[in-house]
């Protein structure tokens, strides 16, 4: 067994037999048994021994005498003491009744919770001179035992003998200071954990408390060292009277290391207790417990670094509390901010959300078939709002389509789409072409965009026989693909950004192509090049032309929806970085066909060959049933075959989507009158009015 597990056992043995003294006697009983019991059986022992080695000559009646004294006094000590207290007796002394009175022995010792503040301090204090007050004690108690001797001797042997009184001064001198050594000591440490109990107690109920020095490590050291004296003083006495017989010599070294020992021991163990308290307030404070010192020890040295301690601890406390609520006041402020950003930001959402259904409103989402051309589109904003804008303007025998892209994003980008979209349908005329409407809105948008912001965009006019006239201002390049040929092709002219400086303007072209039968173009912007995946590759033109090749022979819709797949695929766990806008358009495939049947038609509607006309103009309008014109010529078949309702029908439809064209309206009129629809027809009269008037608009 290691001397840590000797010193653990030898621990365990002693308060458990504290803990039994005090639970069937006393508590200040079983601190004075251990303290000044065990240190007057050591002083006995030390006593008999100088007394051996001097040869002290007494009578037998002097030692029975001192022997019924030195039992009464013991008598009188176990009285004070409290061994009696369970039969009522507390003792005598104010440290023994106070301690006695207040501390609980069973079934574990401790302090009782419901004390008065005043008692809680009469306590402490009682115990911080509970070691003095029985050292003391013990020291009178020995005190007396001497006088009490030299006053039997002087009785029993007939006078005063002063050899006798010498070595019965300094056995009482060893004696005394022994038992107070051990009074001191083994009674600070047995009263340690009760004094620990008891500071924190009050500390917890808010009670203030004075930690006063009673000892000093300077002070017990010098017990020690005094100590080692004595025991020398004694070894030499006995040497030199028991030359013949150093057995008594021996044994003597032999208490003397022993009781040497348990002193140095014990002196440790303050020492060392102490340190563990201060390295155990250390560790309590790093994880944010109180960390407030209550020392064992009654040494000065230990109690002056305690309040040092407990005085940084308060000032970290007041530091952590006035952080705290630093930190407390800051919260709230920032919660109280970020409440508010909060319903700014809520108010900021709704306003985008406003702002974003306003934006969508101007986006053709309805893409109606014209004269044989179909639409298909894609819209994704980067975020609510988008600097993507795509429009198709239609007229009588023309249409626009439009795909433009304002610099930056969101809702910068957004105004600038608003502002183009109003700048484009303020200034396009149908007897414009794309260039030119280019300069238009390029005056207006330099004029408007005070900043450095501008706008790319791409414009196709297709008219009724399907020509395409075509202009770019610095957007991506239109994707034509070429049915006949199954072949890609980029449409692309000269033209600065719109908006960006007036002199652009001088930079605008255009350029002719034609459309035929499946013929598709594709316009977008460049959020759906400039994608890029994982690996930083970007998505590029040649795998967006790959792409809608693999997809030729699906619908149109179909081939752009397979396109927008590809790029998410492509684009992966990223999240979009720009706007992605697209807009197609198809000649239908059937177009030539259509045309041949349609043309006939014309011819035979001239030579009044009706039967003829209506079969060719029925079979192309089977075809192609969005073609405006095979609609007008149907009606105008009906009329002249007098199946007037068939012919209101047609020309009805055909007006809603050219509500301004004069033979139309002229055909409706006639086809109301001859129906005897008077109300009708005097409402078209007045349409045509206005229109033959040049005013451009339909009355309501």
């Amino acid at each position: 067994m290691d001397r840590k597990s000797l010193t653990s056992v030898f621990s365990k043995v002693t308060f458990s037999t504290f803990n039994f003294l005090a639970k069937y006697t006393s508590y200040s009983f079983a601190v004075t048994f251990f303290s000044t019991g065990i240190g007057a059986v050591i002083a006995t022992l030390f006593a008999l021994y100088y007394f051996d080695a001097v040869n002290i000559k007494v009578s037998a009646k002097f030692l029975l005498i001192l022997k019924v004294l030195i039992g009464i006094v013991w008598m009188y000590m176990l009285f004070q003491y409290g061994l009696f207290k369970k039969l009522g007796f507390s003792g005598f002394g104010k440290p023994i009744t106070d301690a006695n009175k207040h501390i609980e022995t069973y079934p574990t010792i401790k302090i009782n919770p419901n004390l008065q503040p005043s008692e809680y301090k009469r306590l402490l204090r009682s115990l911080k001179n509970f070691p003095s007050f029985i050292a003391m004690n013990t020291s009178i108690g020995v005190l007396v035992v001497i006088l009490m001797a030299i006053l039997i001797s002087i009785v029993t042997e007939g006078g005063l003998n002063w050899l006798f009184l010498f070595n019965i001064m300094i056995v009482g001198a060893i004696a005394s200071f022994i038992v107070i050594c051990f009074s001191l000591i083994v009674g600070e440490i047995y009263t340690g954990d009760v004094r620990v109990q008891c500071k924190k107690l009050m500390y917890e109920r808010g009670i203030r408390f004075h930690d006063r020095a009673m000892f000093s490590v300077k002070l017990k050291l010098l017990f020690l060292l005094v100590l080692f004296i004595i025991t020398l003083f004694l070894s030499n006495i006995l040497t030199y009277f028991n030359r013949d017989e150093m057995t008594k010599v021996f044994s003597f070294a032999f208490l003397a290391v022993i009781v040497s020992m348990i002193m140095a021991y014990l002196l440790f163990r303050i020492i060392y207790t102490s340190l563990k308290q201060i390295e155990k307030s250390s560790q309590e404070l790093i994880k944010g417990g109180s960390g407030i010192l209550f020392p064992r020890s009654l040494d000065k040295e230990f109690l002056n670094l305690s309040k040092s301690i407990n005085t940084a601890v308060r000032t970290i406390r007041d530091y952590q509390s006035s952080l705290e609520e630093k930190v407390k006041a800051r919260t709230s402020e920032l919660n109280s901010a970020v409440e508010a950003l909060a319903r700014k930001d809520k108010m900021i959402e709704t306003e985008l959300d406003f702002a974003a259904d306003i934006q969508r409103g101007i986006i053709p989402w309805e893409l109606k078939p014209w004269n044989g051309i179909s639409f298909a589109a894609y819209y994704q904003p980067m975020g609510k709002v988008s600097g993507d804008y795509f429009d198709i303007f239609r007229f009588h025998d023309s249409i626009f389509v439009l795909m433009a892209d304002a610099s930056g994003h969101g809702v910068p980008a957004a105004l600038i789409t608003m502002t183009a979209k109003q700048a484009f349908s303020t200034v396009i005329k149908e007897s414009m072409k794309p260039a030119e409407i280019f300069r238009s809105v390029n005056e207006i948008m330099v004029e408007r965009l005070k900043t450095s912001d501008y706008l790319s965009a791409f414009m196709l006019k297709i008219d009724q026989k399907n020509r395409v006239t075509f202009s770019n201002a610095a957007h991506p390049k239109a994707i034509h693909y070429i049915h006949s040929r199954d072949e890609y092709i980029l449409l692309d002219t000269n033209g600065i950004f719109i908006g960006a400086i007036k002199e652009a303007e001088d930079s605008y072209e255009n350029q002719v192509t034609r459309l035929k039968s499946g013929d598709r173009i594709f316009l977008y912007t460049d959020g759906v090049l400039e994608h890029k995946n994982a690996a930083g590759e970007q998505f590029g033109l040649d795998r967006t032309i790959e792409i809608l090749a693999a997809n030729k022979k699906q619908t149109l819709d179909i081939q752009v929806q397979k396109l927008m797949e590809s790029l998410r695929n492509f684009i992966g766990q990223g999240s979009i970085k720009d706007d992605i806008s697209l807009i197609a358009l198809e000649l239908e495939p059937r177009w030539s066909q259509f045309i041949e049947l349609y043309n006939k038609g014309i011819k035979f509607l001239k030579i009044k060959d009706l039967s003829e006309a209506l079969g060719h103009f029925s079979e192309a309008y089977k075809l192609i049933p969005s073609f405006s014109n095979i609609q007008l010529q149907l009606a105008i078949v009906y009329y002249h075959m007098n199946e007037l309702v068939k012919a209101e029908e047609l020309v009805s439809y055909y007006l809603k989507e050219k509500p301004t064209d004069k033979m139309g309206i002229q055909l409706a009129i006639n086809v109301f009158m001859k129906q005897n629809k008077k109300e009708e027809a005097n409402t078209l009269l007045k349409v045509l009015k206005s229109v033959s008037d040049g005013e451009g608009k339909v009355p309501s």
